[in-house]
């Protein structure tokens, strides 16, 4: 296949040895639609992909393809930007015959890529992850299909995960923590791990996760704060004997801790897990995790009555979170501050601020037209099997 080769830092693009140069919004609506070739968008979806919480007018899209296809003219018949009567966008490359890439095949290499992704994945750096599949064509490298659908989570690519012909029960995992995440549904989120769990329909490390570390919260939420805490026990006990394997959970499953202990209102309890959590991430400094950590540090310090750290906090996770470029999460923490600064504490410029988050986020992803389809999903798949 013909590739083209993208230079973030002029915005310029390759192709065939010849270089042109787009302004930056042309520049994404290209490497988004060349990471996604042969697949039609709608001007709906590609304002969603290329100016999320951004406002443009209607013919931002058409304007934007106009110049792109100017500017893509040396290459006409070879990069193609097709407009599909009805549908939307799409971009097709010429097929070219060519040698076998040697890498493509070398067992070796594809053992290393996997744990390159791996390691960027436990360290919350999904962007370096994409652009590892940017480039995978010049690499010479395969990226497989679990880490090409991690990265279709992070960007929170809902309507991906409702039409794509993957296999339903290998999204399973990732609709469930959409759900989780997204909807304030204790009780709904709760009944469908449970199940999960029961079927033991997912493969091994995603079951386990789901059983050791997802689940955790969600029995505090719907009144079951002992329970709760007994899972805890029973997690810590899971990485002890462990023997090693699963230290990475340490870190996720005392952050768990804190947040059942302040919705329980157990203070001093949460202040502990704090002192732990810090300790921890001197060691991991891992993106995800330290978003969701000062997010619940941000909520203990107003519950302490500490204002302005407070404040200081809760922006400083929101921005880790951002970095990591982690959609999910960042819904999450969002939906998770809402509902705490709703039941737990009264401030209303802080409500008003994270309001007007949810409000954005929920304009750009269409949370609430989603959860019905996401419902079902989940639903159909459970019943299935």
């Amino acid at each position: 296949m013909s590739r083209l080769e993208f230079e973030p830092r002029d915005y310029s693009v390759s192709f065939q040895a010849e270089k042109i140069g787009l302004l930056a919004k042309e520049y994404a609506l290209l490497e988004f639609l060349y990471q996604n070739r042969g697949q039609v968008f709608s001007r709906e979806q590609l304002l969603d992909q290329v100016w999320p919480m951004e406002y443009p007018g209607e013919r931002t899209v058409d304007d934007h393809v106009y110049r792109l296809r100017k500017k893509l003219k040396p290459w006409s018949g070879k990069v193609q930007l097709c407009t599909v009567r009805g549908l939307g966008y799409s971009l097709t490359l010429e097929e070219s015959p060519g040698l076998a890439i040697p890498s493509l095949t070398d067992s070796g290499v594809k053992q290393q890529i996997g744990e390159l992704l791996d390691t960027y994945l436990r360290l919350g750096q999904s962007q370096s992850m994409q652009a590892l599949v940017n480039q995978q064509e010049m690499l010479g490298v395969s990226i497989d299909s679990m880490h090409q659908m991690f990265l279709k989570f992070v960007r929170a690519d809902l309507d991906w995960f409702l039409e794509s012909d993957e296999e339903e029960c290998g999204k399973l995992y990732w609709l469930l923590n959409f759900y989780c995440s997204f909807y304030m549904e204790p009780e709904k989120s709760l009944n469908y791990y449970e199940r999960t769990i029961e079927l033991k329909i997912l493969p091994f490390e995603m079951h386990r996760e789901l059983k050791i570390l997802n689940i955790i919260g969600l029995y505090a939420s719907n009144g079951r704060v002992e329970e709760d805490l007994q899972r805890v026990q029973q997690a810590y006990q899971a990485v002890e004997e462990a023997n090693g394997e699963l230290d990475i959970f340490k870190v996720h499953i005392t952050t768990s801790e804190m947040q059942i202990h302040l919705l329980a209102g157990h203070i001093a309890e949460a202040e502990r897990c704090s002192m732990m959590i810090e300790e921890m991430l001197v060691q991991t400094p891992y993106l995800r995790e330290i978003g969701a950590y000062y997010n619940l540090k941000g909520r203990l310090l107003l519950l302490q009555g500490r204002r302005e750290e407070a404040v200081s906090a809760l922006e400083y996770s929101l921005k880790a979170i951002e970095t990591a470029h982690n959609m999910p999460l960042l819904i999450r923490l969002v939906v998770g501050t809402l509902y705490f600064l709703q039941t737990k504490y009264t401030d209303p410029k802080l409500l008003k601020m994270f309001q007007a988050r949810y409000d954005e986020l929920e304009r750009t992803y269409k949370l609430a037209a989603h959860k019905q389809p996401i419902e079902q999903m989940i639903e159909r798949i459970l019943g299935s099997v």
